[in-house]
């Protein structure tokens, strides 16, 4: 895809997530240091260094999820920053002129707090109980750098 958009002078847009950080302090920026914590992260910060290396690039390091949240149950815990795919969707025509990297997603709060909001039944469960995930609870972003950018508040519709 990059050698492609790069032969069409095409802008290429890069979809990652807020896993690639190290899930530990939260109010993460962009110029953080990043330490995915899975095969998924990984992954996805493999697929940044090779965008990376394209300057008509925009790597959006998203946090969304399906409307309306699908789960039962939600991590009282594990603090992040929902907003939903339509969200986002509104916002990217409005974004096609970035280039670089840019954290995007909703108001920084736990998934239960994000959930119970749209769903009056959710029920509170707690990530401490995964050993494998009890240093992973916040992977909330700093969304100032895109938060410059008046189309920004697409992202917090319905928030």
């Amino acid at each position: 895809m990059l050698k492609i958009c790069s032969k069409l002078k095409i802008k290429l847009i890069y979809f990652s997530t807020n896993y690639v950080y190290a899930g530990t302090k939260g109010n993460y920026k962009e110029s953080d240091p990043v330490l995915p914590i899975n095969n998924y992260a990984w992954s996805k910060l493999g697929g940044e260094a090779a965008v990376k290396m394209y300057n008509n690039s925009l790597i959006l390091r998203v946090c969304m999820t399906e409307k309306p949240f699908l789960h039962k149950k939600a991590f009282i815990d594990f603090k992040t920053n929902f907003t939903f795919h339509e969200n986002i969707a509104n916002f990217l025509f409005k974004a096609l002129r970035l280039k670089g990297v840019y954290n995007i997603g909703g108001k920084s709060r736990s998934v239960y707090k994000f959930a119970k909001k749209f769903n009056k039944k959710t029920i509170p469960i707690s990530i401490n109980k995964n050993k494998k995930m009890s240093n992973f609870s916040d992977v909330s972003m700093n969304l100032n750098k895109i938060r410059k950018y008046s189309f920004a508040k697409l992202l917090d519709k319905n928030f």
